[in-house]
């Protein structure tokens, strides 16, 4: 399926490609699992039918020619596949584009009240292929972030098992290798300290262990909603990074809870962002924010640390950007996308970097 930013892609071509041909109508055709879907349009009239059948169907016929279609007042047969989208045009322009063994498409331009010319045709086969170029580019970023990603969580696994075999596997062991010789020498006083010392040490060893479940799952989150878990979260980054952090949290009355989903991609995100700070940005400080604000929740991490590499001018950058500068934020750009957000990373004011997470509330589920 065609990604958010794809989409977000195809919708934007749409609005230009109606512009650039002075187009009633102009409609983005698109290859998926052997269906034709209109993955955008733009203008006076939408298509009533969003998917077709590549088999069966005369768009489908249309888009297995691979060849570009120039309409005159369509009728009859001609006009068939117009029919199946819903639409009614003076004339029409169709040109294919292929995506390099990955599908492809077509591009319909309609005009209502005159007809296309040469140059019209001209211009829509050299828009098709920047179309083509456009979107392929865009794949290639959304592999690279994909596998960044699956990169990051197999790190993180590995993490989680390096932590588990040295810390508290081989404590463990020592614990029971001690437990083991008290026994054995058959001394009860050295059996009553060396049960003493277990202890001890089990207690630490439990204390190991809810540290690294905390950081699967905060039972903060579930249990008491996301401000006191952010909250949490900063206290942690303060003891163990040494971090002077700062929280500032506005959630309605701050008793309102947000749905699951939102409330934990807001606290990855975070997390991951305070992660960040501690192992890359060379900061002292950093402030959580996060707002509810004109039907929209933003969390923001701000640092004063070394900024980004190669610092242009204060602008959001691209995934393209992101990628090639090594930002590790795709997986929380996925995270992002996966609630219909956008994350931003942005030079801060005075210096270092701020995170930014944007959410829109409308059409969330209600929490449970």
């Amino acid at each position: 399926m065609l990604s958010g930013s794809e989409l977000w892609l195809l919708r934007l071509m749409a609005d230009r490609g109606l512009a650039l041909l002075d187009a009633s109508t102009l409609l983005m055709v698109v290859e998926e699992r052997r269906e034709l879907r209109v993955a955008a349009s733009s203008g006076r009239v939408s298509a009533r039918v969003r998917v077709l059948p590549m088999e069966g169907s005369a768009l489908g016929a249309l888009y297995m020619t691979g060849k570009a279609l120039s309409l005159d007042r369509p009728r009859g047969q001609e006009a068939t596949w117009l029919h199946e989208l819903g639409l009614e045009a003076r004339a029409v322009l169709v040109e294919p584009f292929s995506l390099d063994g990955q599908g492809g498409g077509l591009v319909i331009a309609a005009r209502e009240d005159s007809g296309f010319r040469d140059p019209d045709r001209r211009a829509l086969n050299a828009f098709a292929a920047s179309v083509a170029q456009r979107l392929a580019a865009e794949r290639s970023v959304e592999i690279e972030r994909l596998r960044f990603g699956m990169e990051a969580r197999e790190r993180e696994r590995t993490r989680w098992a390096r932590e588990i075999h040295d810390e508290i596997v081989q404590g463990l062991g020592a614990l029971r290798l001690k437990l083991a010789n008290a026994r054995d020498l058959g001394d009860q006083v050295a059996l009553s300290t060396a049960v003493d010392t277990v202890l001890e040490g089990l207690g630490e060893e439990i204390d190991g262990l809810r540290h690294l479940i905390t950081e699967l799952r905060p039972a903060a989150l579930d249990d008491f909603g996301l401000v006191p878990a952010l909250e949490a979260l900063a206290r942690r980054a303060q003891a163990i990074d040494g971090l002077e952090i700062r929280t500032d949290i506005e959630l309605g009355d701050g008793e309102r809870r947000l749905d699951p989903e939102l409330e934990s991609t807001l606290y990855r995100v975070v997390q991951e962002a305070l992660t960040n700070v501690s192992r890359h940005a060379k900061a002292t400080r950093a402030v959580i924010s996060v707002s509810e604000r004109d039907g929209r929740v933003t969390a923001t991490v701000t640092d004063d640390g070394e900024g980004l590499p190669d610092d242009g001018p204060s602008r959001p950058r691209t995934p393209a950007e992101e990628l090639k500068g090594g930002f590790g934020v795709s997986g929380m750009r996925e995270r992002a996308e996966l609630v219909g957000g956008e994350l931003e990373l942005v030079p801060a004011p005075g210096g270092g970097a701020t995170v930014r997470l944007t959410v829109p509330l409308a059409g969330r589920p209600s929490p449970a």
